[in-house]
């Protein structure tokens, strides 16, 4: 009965060091109705913006996990971790892959519950933009993505850093994204101004999501590019329109 507990443990999970890398650590959520019979249970995996408020974005989706009966799990990348500040993000050049630390959260994760294999996917900001870079280097562990937000993208084209990596280092890249649904989500007056004259010829935030579709698009997935009116930058406010999608491609996967 002891052990049954131990693997079975609901609720709210703690802050836990990662095991491969204590540097890293992360919070979840596992529902209560969990645990009945031995099928793996859906995971989503909620990424903090720059912010890292890791825990509240876990918090948020509390309903949601007993609603659809699927894990989360909210991964913490602190401030200087590996030593820098936000190369989470996966912003090319790599100095660290982050990407690895969070497949390395999953897997222990998935030593106390049987978890999918593969995972839902939803990040704001600074975690939309590891999400969507995460996506492109390891496309077969993702099932449905929502991309919230992002101050900067990497383009699934030819001369993008880091869709080069990602395509070295994958067989059959293309395909594996499009199997992959994605929601590409924004709040309507998310319009940050320019800081300097030189940063207006990079997009903001509105130009580069738009941009981001239209090449996910012509690459053919299925990309649902969407705007929440009334809406600034703020993550919490996006979160019912992604719980809307992530329940839309839940129940989609059950039927299937």
């Amino acid at each position: 009965m002891r052990q049954l507990q131990k693997r079975y443990f609901k609720g709210l999970v703690p802050f836990t060091a990662c095991k491969a890398d204590s540097r890293f650590s992360y919070c979840a959520y596992v529902p209560e109705r969990c645990g009945g019979d031995e099928k793996p249970l859906p995971l989503l995996v909620v990424v903090h913006g720059s912010a890292r408020t890791a825990e509240s974005f876990r918090d948020h989706f509390i309903e949601f996990a007993e609603q659809q009966g699927c894990v989360i799990l909210a991964p913490l990348f602190p401030v200087g971790s590996a030593g820098d500040e936000d190369g989470y993000k996966l912003k090319p050049p790599l100095s660290f892959r982050y990407d690895r630390a969070l497949l390395h959260m999953v897997s222990e994760l998935g030593e106390r519950y049987r978890l999918e294999q593969r995972f839902y996917l939803f990040g704001f900001s600074g975690g939309a933009q590891f999400a969507h870079r995460f996506w492109y280097l390891n496309a077969s562990r993702v099932r449905a993505i929502s991309i919230a937000a992002p101050g900067s993208v990497s383009l699934p084209a030819e001369g993008d850093e880091l869709w080069k990596l990602a395509s070295e280092t994958q067989q059959s890249l293309e395909a594996g994204l499009v199997d992959v649904p994605a929601q590409l989500l924004i709040g309507e007056e998310d319009c940050a101004p320019k800081s300097s004259p030189s940063e207006t010829k990079w997009p903001d935030r509105q130009e580069s999501l738009k941009l981001l579709a239209r090449h996910l698009v012509a690459l053919g997935v299925n990309a649902q590019h969407q705007s929440v009116a009334g809406v600034a930058h703020d993550g919490f406010a996006l979160i019912e329109a992604a719980q809307e999608f992530l329940a839309q491609e839940m129940r989609r996967q059950r039927r299937c």
